[in-house]
C-alpha cells in the first residue's frame, strides 16, 4: 500500500503521521491535499516498481512503475523507490539529490525481495556452428578491445563469467589462470617478441590477438602484430625495457577449443560459444552497461539490499553522503587490456610509470567526493578495483570484498586516494596484487587521517610480485591515521624472487603508526613488514605487532613491544621491548590442522611477553597488569577479532 509520510513543523514541535492510498480514494494520484502551508511542510513519498508494472502507472503498490528510472525521475528528497522482485536491465540516474542524511532519496528492495540491477542482456537465437560450438547474432559493445568508455566484452552462462578463448587453455578462475612460460622480450620502445615453442599455428593468423604478461611488479598487455607458431611479434601498450616471463594469448576464433570459451567477431556481429557439456546454449548473457547507478553530481542517495550484476556504481567529485548498504555486487568491472593511466588522472610530481595504474581510477564501486559509506555488502569479481575511494571521509566497513584485480595492475580490492577514509572490519580475499593500496600516481602524497583497522586479509598477490597486503607508495605522509588490528595471512607468493609482504611502505613513505597487527603464513614470500628507504621527513612507528615472518626496516623507525619471529634484528634507531625468535612467546595455539581455522596468537600464562612491554599513549591504554604485554594481544583483555561479520 502506497504510504504518504507527512512531517509538520509547528511551534518547534515535530508531528509525523501517514496516509495510505486506501485512505485517499478521492485523490488517486497521491497528491497531498493541503489547506495550509504547514500541512505540506515536508512530504516523503514511497513509490513502487515492479517488472510487470507500467511507467504510466502512479507508482503505488497496487499500480507500480515498470522501470527504476521512472521512479528516479520523479523521486524528491526524502522519497523512496521500493523495488519488487525481478531483474532490472538499466542504468539508473536520479533526476535529483537528497538534501541531507535525514532526507535522502532511497532505492531499496521492497521487504528484502530478490532484486537485481543488471548490466547484462540475454542472447538468444543460437545455431550450431561446428561440433560443440554454437553461434548467435549479437551486438556486443566493443568490436575488439576499447579502453575508453566500455573496456571489454564479457559473457556469462547461468550467471557465471566464461573465459574468452585463449592459449593456453585455462579454467574459469581468472585469478588462477594457466600461464605459458618462455617470455615476452622487449625490442625497444613498444615492440616485443613473444616466444614459446608450443604456441600453435593459426590458419587465420595471429595478428590482432592480445598478449598479457607479468613483468616484475608491472603487468602489461599488447597487440600481436604478426608471426607464427612458436614466435610472435607484438606492440605493447606502453614502452618498456624489461621482459615478462609468464604470459597468455587471447582474442582469436582459432583459440576456441575448450568448453566454456567464447569469441566475438565484431565485423559480422557473431558470438561463438563452446557450451558447458556441449549442450545447446541456455541462460547466456552479455555485458551491455557499465553502471547500475550513475550518481555523478548526485548526493544523499541510499542504495539498500539490492543485487548488482555485471555493473557498478559511480559518483563524482561533487557527490556527497551516498550510502550503499547491504548490496551483493558481482562482476562489477571488466577490462582486458592495460593502457597507461591518462595524464589527466596523474597526480602532480609522481613519476611517469603510469602503466602500473591502468584502470585503477575507473573500476570497482567508485566513491568520489566526500563522506560516502559502503557497508554490510559483498563485492566480488572485478578486473580492477573492488572499491575505489577518491576524495575525503569515506567509510568502508563490514564488507566482504573478494576476487579483485585479475588484470593485476595497481588496482586493488580497496584502492585509496584522498584523506580521512576509514576501512574497518572487512574481509578481503583473493587479489591479483595488493589488498589495500595507496598509490602516488593518482593519490599524490597526502595520506592523512586514514584508518585501516580490523580487516582480515588473505590470498593477495596471486598474479604479481613485489607487493603488500597493505601497500603504500611513494613519499606518502600518513600522519594522523593508523594501520592497526588487522589479520594478514595465508597467501602464497606468485614469485619468490621479489616476494610478497604483509605491510609494505615503499620509497620514503612516512609518519605511519602501525600497531596490533598479526601477520602469518606468507609462504614463498619475504616479509611481514617492509620499509624501503624511510623518509627523513618523519618516523614510522611499529608498536605491539605480532609478525611471524621476517621484517626489514631502516633507521627511520621506532619499534617497540613487537613479537618478531625473525632471526635477524632490526635497524630501527629507536627500539626496545621487542621479542625475537630466540625467545618463545608461548602462543596459545599458533598452528591449526583446519585450514579454515584462525590460529590463536594470544599469550599463555607464563609467557615472557606478559607485562614486559612499555606504555605507549593511544596504543597500550587500558593494559592489564603491571605493564603492557608485548605483541598484538593483551592477556586478560577482551580478545579482538578482524574481518566482516557477514556470511555469504
Amino acid at each position: 500500500m502506497n504510504k504518504l509520510r507527512i512531517l509538520l513543523f509547528a511551534t518547534g514541535i515535530l508531528i509525523s503521521f501517514s496516509i495510505s492510498a486506501s485512505d485517499r480514494s478521492d485523490n488517486p494520484h497521491g497528491y497531498l491535499l493541503s489547506s495550509s502551508p504547514l500541512d505540506a511542510a515536508n512530504v516523503a513519498r514511497e513509490y513502487f516498481v515492479a517488472s510487470k508494472g507500467s511507467d504510466n502507472n502512479p507508482g503505488t503498490l497496487e499500480r507500480p512503475f515498470q522501470t527504476v528510472q521512472k521512479c528516479a525521475n520523479v523521486a524528491q528528497p526524502g522519497d523512496s523507490c521500493l523495488l519488487r522482485a525481478g531483474i532490472y536491465r538499466e542504468t539508473i540516474r536520479p533526476a535529483n539529490s537528497g538534501t541531507s542524511s535525514t532526507t535522502p532519496i532511497t532505492f531499496a528492495a521492497y521487504n528484502k525481495e530478490d532484486v537485481t540491477i543488471s548490466g547484462a542482456n540475454p542472447v538468444e537465437g543460437w545455431q550450431v556452428f561446428r561440433g560443440s560450438i554454437f553461434r548467435a547474432n549479437a551486438s556486443l559493445p566493443t568490436n575488439r578491445y576499447n579502453d575508453t568508455g566500455f573496456f571489454a566484452n564479457q559473457v556469462f552462462v547461468n550467471g557465471e563469467m566464461m573465459p574468452e578463448a585463449r592459449w593456453p587453455n585455462t579454467g574459469r578462475d581468472p585469478l588462477r589462470p594457466k600461464l605459458a612460460g618462455g617470455g615476452v622480450r622487449s625490442q625497444g620502445g613498444n615492440a616485443a617478441i613473444v616466444e614459446n615453442a608450443e604456441i600453435p599455428n593459426l590458419a587465420e593468423g595471429w595478428a590482432g590477438a592480445t598478449v598479457w604478461t607479468n613483468d616484475w611488479y608491472v603487468t602489461r598487455t599488447g597487440t600481436i602484430t604478426g608471426g607464427t607458431a612458436g614466435k610472435l611479434t607484438a606492440q605493447m601498450t606502453a614502452p618498456w625495457d624489461r621482459g615478462g616471463y609468464w604470459f597468455y594469448l587471447v582474442g582469436k576464433l582459432g583459440l576456441l577449443d575448450s568448453e566454456g570459451e567464447w569469441f566475438y567477431d565484431g565485423s559480422d556481429r557473431a558470438l561463438y560459444l563452446w557450451t558447458l557439456g556441449g549442450t545447446s546454449p541456455n541462460s547466456v548473457e552479455v555485458k551491455q552497461r557499465n553502471f547500475a547507478f550513475d550518481l555523478g553530481d548526485r548526493s544523499y542517495i541510499v542504495l539498500r539490499n539490492l543485487k548488482l550484476f555485471a555493473s557498478t556504481v559511480t559518483t563524482s567529485n561533487a557527490s556527497q553522503g551516498v550510502v550503499i548498504d547491504g548490496i551483493r555486487a558481482k562482476y562489477v568491472s571488466h577490462h582486458m587490456t592495460l593502457p597507461p593511466l591518462p595524464k589527466s588522472e596523474q597526480a602532480p610530481n609522481s613519476d611517469d610509470g603510469l602503466i602500473v595504474a591502468s584502470h585503477a581510477h575507473d573500476t570497482g564501486i567508485q566513491l568520489r567526493g566526500s563522506k560516502h559509506t559502503l557497508k554490510n555488502s559483498v563485492v566480488e569479481w572485478s578486473s580492477g578495483n573492488g572499491v575505489l575511494l577518491e576524495g575525503t571521509g569515506h567509510r568502508v566497513t563490514n564488507n566482504i570484498i573478494a576476487n579483485s584485480n585479475y588484470m593485476a595492475s595497481y588496482a586493488a580490492p580497496v584502492r585509496i586516494n584522498g584523506t580521512g577514509h576509514r576501512i574497518t572490519y572487512n574481509t578481503i580475499e583473493a587479489a591479483g596484487r595488493d589488498a589495500i593500496s595507496f598509490d602516488w600516481h593518482t593519490a599524490g602524497f597526502d595520506g592523512n587521517k586514514i584508518d585501516i583497522a580490523y580487516n582480515d586479509i588473505s590470498r593477495f598477490g596471486m598474479l604479481s610480485t613485489d607487493l603488500g597486503a597493505i601497500y603504500i607508495c611513494c613519499y606518502v605522509n600518513l600522519a594522523g591515521g593508523a594501520i592497526h588490528h588487522n589479520w594478514i595471512r595465508d597467501t602464497q607468493a606468485f614469485s619468490p624472487f621479489w616476494g610478497t609482504r604483509g605491510i609494505y611502505l615503499d620509497i620514503e613513505s612516512y609518519n605511519s603508526t602501525i600497531h596490533h597487527n598479526v601477520v602469518w603464513n606468507i609462504t614463498g614470500g619475504k616479509d611481514s613488514f617492509y620499509l624501503v628507504a624511510g623518509s627523513p621527513r618523519g618516523y614510522n612507528r611499529i608498536f605491539n605487532n605480532t609478525f611471524l615472518g621476517s621484517i626489514y626496516t631502516d633507521k627511520t623507525v621506532e619499534a617497540r613491544n613487537n613479537i618478531l619471529r625473525s632471526s635477524t634484528s632490526i635497524t630501527a634507531s629507536q627500539q626496545s621491548h621487542n621479542l625475537f625468535q630466540s625467545t618463545d612467546p608461548k602462543f596459545t595455539k599458533a598452528t591449526t590442522t583446519d585450514s579454515k581455522s584462525i590460529p590463536d596468537f594470544t599469550l599463555q600464562s607464563g609467557s615472557p611477553a606478559i607485562n614486559a612491554g612499555m606504555a605507549i599513549t593511544g596504543v597500550t591504554d587500558g593494559f592489564v597488569g603491571s605493564a603492557p604485554d608485548i605483541g598484538a594481544y593483551e592477556r586478560g583483555a577482551k580478545i579482538w577479532k578482524a574481518g566482516s561479520r557477514l556470511k555469504r
